[in-house]
């Protein structure tokens, strides 16, 4: 599944490490982009604004997550 990640904070970036464990492609924004470095070096992608995280394909849910 295609996961658009926003917040990377203590709760955020645990939640977003468990999505790429479960094996789900997983793009990322933070506010501060240095946040999402571990993650981005376990394959996930970075994205440059939030709107490019949440895609137009993906639905946005009130987790800050985009799920497709």
């Amino acid at each position: 599944m295609k996961v658009g990640f926003i917040g990377l904070g203590n709760m955020g970036s645990g939640m977003a490490a468990n999505l790429l464990k479960a094996g789900h492609t997983l793009t990322v924004y933070n506010r501060t982009p240095a946040r999402a470095e571990a993650l981005v070096a376990q394959g996930a992608t970075l994205a440059k604004t939030p709107s490019e995280a949440t895609s137009p394909q993906r639905r946005t849910s009130s987790s800050s997550a985009a799920i497709s």
